[in-house]
């Protein structure tokens, strides 16, 4: 057998890994999209303080649809998802509105890209047993 032989067959187990870690990568990444709603605010894996804003809504303005969170500005359009973190009282989350974005609340924040001003993709606001008050 020639000495290129075994090359290609280490070749192709090379590209066979890199393929399959490359689809791993992908399946978990769109497997926590999916699930995004049911982390807790503060504890999406490689998101939550590095990707994310996690604080207390500082104002919040119905009529230009944006709230401020650790001094950061945050438009929310139609397209924003906001859910109710009920985990810390041991309720299931919720599909919430911009009503539920007041002054006070703690919330967590993962904009759409990284540019000032740029929409909310999604919006977790955590509920307690106070009613969401969180100061």
């Amino acid at each position: 057998m020639p000495p290129y032989g075994s090359l290609n067959v280490s070749k192709w187990l090379g590209v066979a890994t890199v393929i399959a870690a490359m689809l791993a990568g992908a399946s978990y990444a769109h497997g926590q999209k999916q699930t995004e709603r049911y982390i807790p605010l503060g504890q999406s894996p490689g998101l939550s303080g590095k990707t994310t804003a996690l604080g207390v809504v500082e104002s919040a303005n119905s009529a230009a649809r944006a709230i401020t969170v650790a001094g950061r500005t945050f438009r929310v359009t139609e397209r924003t998802r906001i859910w109710l973190d009920r985990s810390r009282i041991k309720l299931t989350t919720q599909d919430g509105s911009f009503a539920d974005l007041q002054p006070g609340r703690r919330v967590e924040v993962m904009p759409e890209s990284g540019t000032p001003g740029a929409p909310a993709a999604w919006i977790k606001v955590e509920m307690t047993a106070s009613g969401g008050a969180n100061r």
